[in-house]
C-alpha cells in the first residue's frame, strides 16, 4: 500500500485542492516537460540512424537526453528538500504536511512508502499532533525491514521527548540502539546518538537538575548554526527550566513570535497568558 493511500486509512487526512496545484506547478508540469524533452531528443537521435549525421547527433543530443531524464529524476529529490525547510526555516509544518500529502497523492511511482509515512508523521509531530504521528508510523512496528523499525521509532522518541515521557523516551533509545547497524541507513547512527543526548537531557529535567538541563538547551538554541526550528524548540524546553522569570519570559516570547505554526508557538503563547494572568491577580 502507498504512503497516501495508508495515510487516508490510517488518520482520514486527504490531500486539499490548494496543495494539489501546488504540487502540479512546482513539481508534476517540471518532470512532464523533462520527460517530453528526453523522448524529443530519442526521437531526433533515432531518425538520423543510418545517415552520415547519426554519429554527430549522438554525440550532441545524447548528452542532453540524459541531462533531461536526470532533471526529471532529481526533481523530487528538490521538491522534498523544499519540503523539509519549510519546517526547519520557515517553522511552518501545517504548510509542510498540507504540500507532502498532496505530493504523495500524486507520486503513485514512489519505491519507499516508510519514508512517506515518515515525513508526514514528521510535521504531524511540530505541530503538535503526537497521537495521530505515533499512530500512523506505529503501521511499521511489524515491519521485516530494519528501516523501517528505525523510522518508525525515531519518530516515536521525538514525540516522547516533546512531551516530557522519560520513560516512553528510554524504551524507544532501547530499542533503536538494539537495530542492527548494519541494516541502517548511513545517518542512522548520527540520529540515534540524538536521541540518546536527548534522553539524557530530559533525565535531568525530571530528576530536578533544572540548571544542567537548561544549560544543555541553551547550547543548542543559542548555536549560531542552529536551524531555525531547532532554535525555537530547544528555546522553549530552556524555558521551562530557567529559574530567572525574566529570562523565561523573553525565551517565551521569542518562541511565540518565531514559532510559526510549531506547537512550540502555541504552547509559548499559552505559558505567556497564563503568567500574564498570575500578575495580574497578584495585583488585586
Amino acid at each position: 500500500m502507498r504512503a497516501y493511500e495508508r495515510i487516508v486509512a490510517v488518520l482520514g487526512d486527504e490531500a486539499d485542492a490548494e496543495s494539489r496545484k501546488w504540487v502540479r506547478r512546482k513539481y508534476t508540469i517540471r518532470v512532464r516537460i523533462a520527460g517530453a524533452a528526453a523522448f524529443a531528443l530519442f526521437m531526433m537521435i533515432m531518425g538520423m540512424s543510418g545517415t552520415p549525421w547519426f554519429a554527430i547527433s549522438t554525440l550532441v543530443l545524447l548528452p542532453l537526453m540524459i541531462v533531461a531524464v536526470f532533471f526529471g529524476v532529481f526533481m523530487r529529490g528538490t521538491v522534498n528538500k523544499g519540503l523539509t525547510r519549510l519546517i526547519d526555516d520557515d517553522c511552518d509544518p501545517l504548510l509542510c504536511a498540507r504540500r507532502t500529502l498532496a505530493l504523495l497523492e500524486k507520486d503513485k511511482k514512489n519505491a519507499d512508502p516508510r519514508s512517506g509515512l515518515f515525513s508526514y508523521a514528521y510535521a504531524l509531530r511540530w505541530q503538535g499532533k503526537w497521537n495521530e504521528a505515533a499512530k500512523l508510523m506505529r503501521v511499521l512496528e511489524d515491519d521485516a525491514d530494519p528501516q523501517g523499525l528505525f523510522l518508525c521509532h525515531s519518530l516515536l522518541a521525538y514525540c516522547a521527548w516533546d512531551e516530557r515521557d522519560l520513560k516512553g523516551l528510554t524504551a524507544e533509545v532501547k530499542i533503536l540502539r538494539e537495530l542492527p547497524g548494519e541494516s541502517l541507513s548511513k545517518d542512522a547512527a548520527a540520529h540515534i546518538a540524538e536521541h540518546v543526548a536527548l534522553r539524557e537531557l530530559l533525565a535531568k529535567e525530571v530528576n530536578g537538575k533544572q540548571s544542567k538541563a537548561a544549560a544543555g538547551y541553551l547550547q543548542v538554541a543559542d548555536d549560531p548554526k542552529a536551524l531555525p526550528a531547532h532554535r525555537v524548540l530547544f528555546s522553549l524546553k530552556a524555558a521551562g527550566c530557567l529559574i530567572d522569570p525574566a529570562e523565561r519570559q523573553a525565551r517565551l516570547a521569542y518562541v511565540a513570535e518565531h514559532g510559526g505554526t510549531t506547537w512550540c508557538a502555541a504552547e509559548a503563547r499559552k505559558q505567556l497568558e497564563k503568567e500574564t494572568r498570575k500578575k495580574l491577580d497578584a495585583a488585586l
